[in-house]
């Protein structure tokens, strides 16, 4: 089965110590980070990575499973499986923390330049706090 997604931002890190960008999907069921390489991040670097209307594609379930495990900074995150959500304004990064039901804990930060915030405050509203 097909979902639609739509790209929130192509400058996704999943932490501080994670410096290669990656683009950050927002399905109806899930997040999901994909990794892009040393060469978009620098193309990336001042921002913004993506404009309204936010770009959208068809993903796959199997598709978000080759995803996942291209890299391990590549991340699919069930929407049904977040406890509680995060989400933070920064001058330098935008950032969300998703603590999950099984106790995991996943980290992403993105460039404020780009719709990423706005976006998921209005989508995760039922985890955030």
């Amino acid at each position: 089965m097909d979902e639609r997604a739509r790209l929130l931002t192509r400058s996704c890190t999943t932490g501080w110590g994670d410096w290669i960008h990656g683009e950050l999907w927002l399905l109806p069921s899930s997040l999901v980070r994909r990794r892009l390489g040393f060469t978009a991040t620098v193309a990336n670097s001042k921002g913004p990575t993506v404009v309204m209307p936010l770009p959208e594609a068809d993903v796959t379930a199997g598709a978000t499973a080759l995803i996942e495990a291209e890299h391990r900074t590549n991340k699919v995150i069930p929407l049904a499986g977040i406890a509680s959500a995060r989400l933070r304004r920064g001058i330098t990064a935008d950032r969300l923390t998703v603590h999950m039901q099984d106790g995991t804990q996943h980290k992403f930060l993105w460039l404020p330049a780009d719709p990423a915030y706005a976006v998921l405050a209005h989508e995760l509203t039922p985890w955030l706090h």
